[in-house]
């Protein structure tokens, strides 16, 4: 048995035996060493909080961002680290300026809750938010960019795009995306939730002026840890949601009081927000290391191979069209099924111990499967007579 085969990492993982869990993508899932590392650090946090919030974290907070940075090809003092994507966005939201009449362009395929950020922020604003239809099935990624730049005009100053989407599962074409909104002088904001150690990023050639990451998502570091990327010329017109004490060094009511932690004002005013317990953000190198020892781009491989399999063998039960070719696909896929109530098909699943989300898409109900290293051909195997026996 190799060291990284599905039965091997299943042991490893601390889900519950009972369930078929082929929902990775929501959440994530945690294998137990990286686990521990992070017990590890709220044991010391514990031992001597003093001493721990007031000078150990910074060092391994920059510990822990060279890891990371490393990991996604960018400098370690641009980025921070946030606890989830929403939180990562809304930051960026909230410091840009948008005039009345101007736009900001995305599609129609993005995640609920930034949805809803940039609703609110473009009625407040009085600019528009507009989503481009993009038309399912996919059919190449140049067809896709053509629609997408098809909504766009003279007015739209910042596009807005999953790297990959959760609804959908798709891996959108973002580098060819990202140099498109160079050409025409509009800044880049990419939701990448989804994109840590799924597929390979690369913050440096990409070039994105901002980038969200979960960690605890594909990453599989403990629940609680993005980070966000901000380019080096925009930094200095960032200001965080909640202003603490690394804030303020600008004005002189607050010059001396201001805490230097770092170098940089960037990662002083945003990585103390209060008191929190940041112990998930320290057990990102155990990720990444946890990641290397079991040669995950191997397992990423296998992955790929299962959903496209997994997918084939739906679609010829079901006798549905696929949304996007294979190409389009990493560790997830989201796929039709010929039933109008996505709430009872969930339902039906669950009660057979299967954990997957459903969804209701173009009049046809979807599901999205997710595949992990700790997921087996039987898992799979599972999951289709299942389906059978429901259809």
């Amino acid at each position: 048995m190799s060291i990284n085969s599905s039965s091997n990492l299943k042991k490893i993982f601390k889900l519950d035996n009972k369930i078929t869990f082929l929902n990775h993508g929501s959440y994530g899932a945690c294998p137990k060493p990286v686990f521990d590392d992070y017990i590890k650090w709220q044991n010391a946090l514990e031992n001597q909080p003093v001493s721990f919030f007031s000078n150990d974290l910074y060092v391994h907070l920059e510990r822990s961002r060279k890891h990371l940075g490393a990991f996604v090809n960018c400098k370690s003092d641009d980025i921070i680290f946030v606890p989830n994507p929403t939180y990562g966005v809304a930051n960026v939201i909230n410091n840009i300026t948008i005039n009345s009449g101007e736009n900001v362009l995305t599609t129609n395929l993005e995640y609920g809750s930034c949805d809803r950020m940039w609703f609110y922020h473009s009625k407040k604003n009085d600019y528009k938010y507009i989503n481009s239809k993009i038309t399912l099935p996919v059919f190449d990624e140049d067809s896709f960019c053509d629609e997408f730049w098809s909504f766009a005009n003279a007015k739209t100053k910042y596009i807005f795009v999953s790297h990959i989407t959760s609804s959908t599962g798709m891996i959108l074409p973002i580098p060819k995306l990202v140099k498109e909104a160079k050409r025409r002088g509009i800044k880049t904001i990419i939701d990448g939730a989804h994109v840590p150690a799924h597929i390979e990023l690369d913050i440096k050639t990409l070039d994105p002026d901002y980038y969200i990451g979960a960690c605890h998502k594909w990453l599989c570091s403990p629940k609680g840890v993005s980070f966000l990327y901000v380019k080096k010329d925009l930094q200095k017109n960032i200001q965080p949601q909640v202003m603490s004490w690394g804030w303020g060094e600008e004005y002189d009511e607050f010059k001396s009081s201001t805490q230097h932690k770092t170098k940089s004002r960037f990662l002083n005013i945003f990585q103390w927000q209060g008191t929190r317990d940041m112990s998930a953000f320290l057990s990102v190198p155990k990720a990444i290391e946890f990641q290397k020892k079991y040669d995950w781009d191997q397992v990423r491989e296998r992955c790929k191979k299962m959903i496209v399999d997994a997918r084939n063998e739906i679609t010829l039960i079901t006798d549905l069209p696929k949304i996007c070719p294979d190409n389009f696909l990493g560790q997830m896929a989201t796929i039709l099924f010929p039933t109008k109530d996505h709430v009872k098909l969930k339902e039906s699943l669950f009660e057979k111990n299967i954990e997957i989300p459903t969804y209701h898409q173009n009049g046809y109900t979807a599901f999205r499967i997710s595949i992990q290293g700790y997921n087996s051909d039987s898992d799979i195997q599972y999951f289709l007579d299942t389906l059978k026996v429901l259809l």
